[in-house]
Parts: C-alpha cells; sequence; structure tokens
C-alpha cells in the first residue's frame, strides 16, 4: 500500500469512529517514520503533497493520543 492510502484510510476510520484504535495509531506512527526519512529526497514540485499529508498523519496521531 501507499503511504497516501494508509494515511486516508486512518483517516477515514478516524472521521467514521471518532478516534483510532492501537493498529492505526502504529501505522501511522511507522508512515510518518517512512515519510520523515522520504522527504528529503522528495522532487520539490511534489515536496508540498508529501508535507501536507505528513501533517495530516500528524495531526490524527496528536489528536488520538490526547483522547
Amino acid at each position: 500500500m501507499t503511504l497516501d492510502t494508509v494515511i486516508s484510510g486512518c483517516a477515514t476510520y478516524y472521521f467514521d469512529e471518532q478516534g483510532l484504535d492501537a493498529q492505526r495509531v502504529a501505522m501511522l506512527g511507522h508512515c510518518l517514520d517512512d515519510l520523515d526519512t522520504l522527504l528529503p529526497d522528495v522532487p520539490e514540485e511534489a515536496g508540498g503533497y508529501f508535507v501536507r499529508l505528513r501533517a495530516l498523519a500528524g495531526a490524527l496521531l496528536e489528536t488520538s493520543r490526547q483522547g
């Protein structure tokens, strides 16, 4: 699966269930690690997309840890 597929699936689950389960929290953590590794090598024209994707994953993860 691609990073954007996993992250958008987690976002859909979050909005449907008003939260994330432990499996999805772990998946988001792995996605953030992958994005942090990949972002420096992403071409400039695609960089904005992946920065926003990382922001979405980070926000979902942060929200799930607060509640």
